[in-house]
């Protein structure tokens, strides 16, 4: 039976699409929204707060960016757009958390609490902030399975495989 050069439809995966649903919902929702909202309230009142609570702000919007980019690049199957996706995520992830600790430890230390409960300020943005987890670590998964599956595996051996016929390919003739 000859070989056939057509490539065979992808199977797409029910469970994959509800993932990949659930993880834009929490993504708009507290890797946009409340991140976003943290640092421009942060940025809005830079004076009363100060130059460091500003750069905390700014980080904030930058974290929101990242791990925004980074759910939207996991939605593509290719390898590319999924490793960018895994670096923004961690590089995201990780600068949110570090702008959540500054800014309940600053928050703590000057004895900001809510004026009708006296609840402490940093609990508030904990509650807020700490659920940008959820949709970071689902990222990461689903971009860790997009780049391991079997279909991005074939797919580069297929790649490599036409590199190799036309590294080895004869060559033009000269006349």
């Amino acid at each position: 039976m000859p070989k056939t050069n057509k490539k065979m439809p992808r199977k797409r995966s029910p469970l994959m699409t509800a993932a990949k649903a659930a993880m834009l919902v929490m993504t708009a929702i507290w890797s946009l929204f409340m991140t976003s909202l943290a640092g421009a309230g942060l940025i809005h009142n830079r004076a009363s707060y100060g130059a460091e609570i500003e750069r905390t702000g700014v980080l904030f919007l930058v974290s929101a960016g990242l791990l925004t980019a980074g759910a939207v690049l996991c939605l593509f199957r290719k390898t590319l757009p999924n490793v960018l996706s895994l670096i923004f995520s961690v590089i995201g992830l990780t600068l949110c958390m570090v702008m959540l600790y500054r800014i309940a430890r600053h928050a703590d230390l000057a004895g900001w609490s809510d004026k009708y409960t006296m609840e402490p300020i940093s609990g508030m943005y904990k509650r807020r902030l700490l659920p940008v987890i959820l949709p970071a670590g689902l990222t990461l998964v689903i971009a860790a399975v997009q780049i391991f599956s079997y279909e991005a595996a074939e797919e580069r051996r297929e790649r490599r495989r036409r590199r190799e016929e036309k590294k080895n390919a004869p060559a033009p003739p000269i006349v």
